[in-house]
């Protein structure tokens, strides 16, 4: 340490602190000014790169481009105009799998209250249950019309009435194995009341029926349901035990087509005896 320093005069340490002062604050300028330098040639190398990027790109799109020109005319490709032909190597029966096929697994009550009386009953994983005719139902096998769909079960009851809300699905309507969902009306005159089939609880009957009867012969998933059930999961178990499954129902519907040909056959068998007879 200079201890001569600290004996010179007050106004020869102000003038040397003064010239310090300036001597850094040009340094700090000079700096300052070097980083501005080389920030705006920073910028103008970056930006002669994204120049120089740029053109580079738009000449290999250039280049893509005419090759892939080059190999269009090498390769010829057939006009576009119909697409029939191409059809012709796709593996395709004409059916693809609806909507109720994919997520909801089919259930079958058969000859409920008389024969062919038969009810399908479309599960979904999350349990709601879909209640509608079976294919194999009388109304839908016989020639007449369905004129009307009736949700007015009794003087008292009437499922359209159904309000339903809330997670617990809170006022919806009860339903029993026995209960009646609804009263179909045919052209001949006659009625048939639809059970219900499962227990649980009703969330909407199929108000399109009232004013379309006719919907019913559509599937399901076009709108020939009749309601929706939310079934009692303590009971689903036992439900499915006691209902067809898929299999089952076509074995079924095989083995009742098969009785009907042999009651035909000895029908006719009956009728050519007796005609012979009579002659």
């Amino acid at each position: 340490m200079n201890i001569d320093s600290y004996n010179e005069p007050i106004s020869k340490r102000i003038k040397s602190s003064d010239d310090a002062y300036k001597i850094s604050s040009n340094v700090h300028k000079r700096s300052q000014t070097t980083n501005n330098v080389k920030e705006e040639n920073n910028a103008a190398m970056n930006f002669e790169y994204q120049e120089s990027s740029e053109i580079m790109d738009n000449k290999d799109k250039e280049m893509l481009l005419a090759s892939n020109d080059q190999d269009d005319h090498l390769f010829p490709f057939p006009p576009d105009d119909n697409i029939s032909d191409m059809l012709e190597g796709v593996k395709y029966n004409g059916l693809f799998p609806t909507i109720t096929d994919r997520y909801f697994t089919a259930y079958y009550k058969l000859n409920v209250q008389n024969t062919a009386d038969d009810i399908c009953i479309l599960m979904h994983s999350n349990r709601i249950c879909m209640l509608a005719l079976a294919p194999s139902h009388v109304v839908l096998q016989s020639d007449t019309q369905i004129m009307k769909v009736d949700f007015k079960v009794s003087n008292k009851l009437d499922r359209v009435l159904n309000k339903v809300s809330g997670k617990s699905k809170h006022g919806a309507q009860p339903l029993q194995a026995n209960s009646n969902i609804c009263i179909i009306t045919c052209s001949n005159g006659k009625t048939y009341t639809i059970k219900c089939c499962i227990i649980g609880k009703l969330i909407e009957a199929n108000e399109a029926l009232l004013q379309n009867p006719k919907l019913l012969l559509q599937p399901p998933h076009r709108g020939g349901y009749l309601a929706i059930v939310l079934p009692n999961i303590k009971h689903l178990d036992k439900m499915k035990a006691s209902l067809l499954t898929q299999k089952q129902y076509d074995l079924e519907m095989l083995e009742r087509q098969g009785t009907a040909n042999k009651t035909n056959y000895r029908n006719n068998e009956v009728t050519a005896g007796t005609v012979s007879v009579a002659s």
